[in-house]
């Protein structure tokens, strides 16, 4: 996103619905736009009554941090060259993480295949991020990981490049072959819109590794992916929900299954997917205890990770090895955080404006995050009311207009 603004900001109505955000279009600015002047947020024309004398300043206090976040939005973003992949800091500190954390220059020196480096080089990715220095060899190692990383920092490349190369390694050495509904891979991802962007991710590697994938999530039908699990397969990308669904009509079978991807994983036991995640590992451990079987690998990609959640995974997946980037938990170098208390007098969707306003000026694309659906469909009728253009994204607008 270069120098464009980011801005989450948070707004809290009555209801229980999900987390809802609103997309600002660049082509909004086309539209006039609604000056605010600033002055204190206060929808009462009288303020209280009060003999506090910050109770009185309160309001004065708001206008002038608008002010200085105003200023701030308008000054020119930091300089791209300064920043570092995974948000680490200048030049020195790249290499002194180098040397600390193990990170390479190229995919090559962390042992992948020419077929994978060809695949790599059509994405038009030539540096491995820390997560994939990190990940990649341990996956190829045959370990069971749980990659934790920051968000956006290429995580799905870290566990899907060494699979792919894991799973050619096993035909070339048992003679393994692709067969209908017996996957060798599977990566279960909480929402349908995950396993659409893994799936994508996977299809754009598998023209040069020569592998077949597909997907099978929530809210797409049932035929056509039976149909697609009927014709050879190495890989399926899904939700824990639908894939036990085919797995109870027949359309999936464990037998082949050695690879184990649980993406999102914190979201996923945070979101009451546990039991699911259970009973599509019962049958695996069951064959694992088997002396004639080899087993089975797992990994664990997750952005955040409590002590709750920690837990949870040490207790499911014991022995399992927690492999994390230094940026994990902490302030990423590109991001600035500005907070902005209001009292319940003031008028929180004015204040919005005014603190959106300098983005929206300079034709920056922003995304407003609501707490709750009735937030976010007050934010978006107020900003369609002040001619600016909006997306309303939430857990009610059907799968198919996602």
């Amino acid at each position: 996103m270069g120098g464009t603004t980011r801005l989450l900001l948070s707004l809290s109505q009555s209801s229980s619905s999900p987390l809802s955000l609103l997309f600002l279009p660049k082509h909004f600015t086309n539209l006039p736009l609604r000056r605010f002047t600033f002055r204190p947020l206060c929808t009462t024309t009288k303020p209280p009554p009060s003999s506090s004398s910050d109770d009185i300043l309160q309001p004065v206090k708001h206008t002038i941090l608008l002010e200085k976040l105003r200023l701030r939005h308008l000054k020119s973003a930091p300089q791209e060259g300064k920043l570092l992949r995974g948000g680490i800091g200048d030049e020195g500190s790249k290499r002194k993480k180098n040397k600390n954390v193990g990170l390479v220059e190229s995919f090559e020196e962390l042992g992948l295949s020419e077929e994978l480096m060809s695949a790599l080089g059509e994405l038009g990715i030539s540096e491995p991020t820390e997560i994939q220095c990190i990940g990649i060899p341990a996956v190829l190692d045959g370990k069971s990981v749980v990659l934790g990383s920051h968000t956006g920092s290429g995580k799905t490349l870290a566990y899907m490049l060494p699979l792919v190369q894991s799973m050619r390694r096993d035909e070339e050495l048992h003679g393994m072959m692709i067969k209908p509904r017996r996957p060798r891979a599977v990566v279960l991802c909480p929402t349908r819109e995950l396993c659409e962007q893994v799936f994508r991710v996977a299809k754009s590697i598998s023209h040069h590794a020569r592998f077949r994938s597909t997907m099978v999530s929530g809210g797409g039908r049932l035929r056509p992916q039976e149909d697609c699990l009927n014709a050879p397969i190495d890989m399926i990308v899904g939700t824990p929900g639908r894939v036990l669904q085919h797995i109870e009509d027949g359309n999936i079978v464990y037998g082949d299954i050695k690879y184990l991807v649980l993406d999102e994983a914190d979201t996923m036991f945070d979101r009451g997917f546990g039991p699911d995640i259970r009973k599509f590992l019962s049958p695996l451990n069951n064959r694992a205890g088997k002396p004639s079987d080899q087993g089975f690998q797992t990994i664990l990609v997750t952005a955040t990770m409590t002590q709750a959640v920690q837990k949870l995974v040490d207790e499911e997946f014991q022995g399992i090895e927690h492999l994390r980037t230094t940026s994990l938990h902490k302030k990423i170098a590109s991001a600035r955080h500005d907070f902005i208390k209001l009292s319940g007098s003031e008028n929180k969707l004015e204040a919005l404006m005014q603190v959106l306003e300098p983005s929206l000026a300079k034709g920056n694309r922003v995304m407003v995050f609501c707490n709750t659906l009735n937030s976010s469909r007050a934010v978006d009728h107020f900003l369609t009311e002040n001619q600016i253009s909006t997306v309303n994204y939430h857990g009610e607008v059907p799968a198919e207009q996602r």
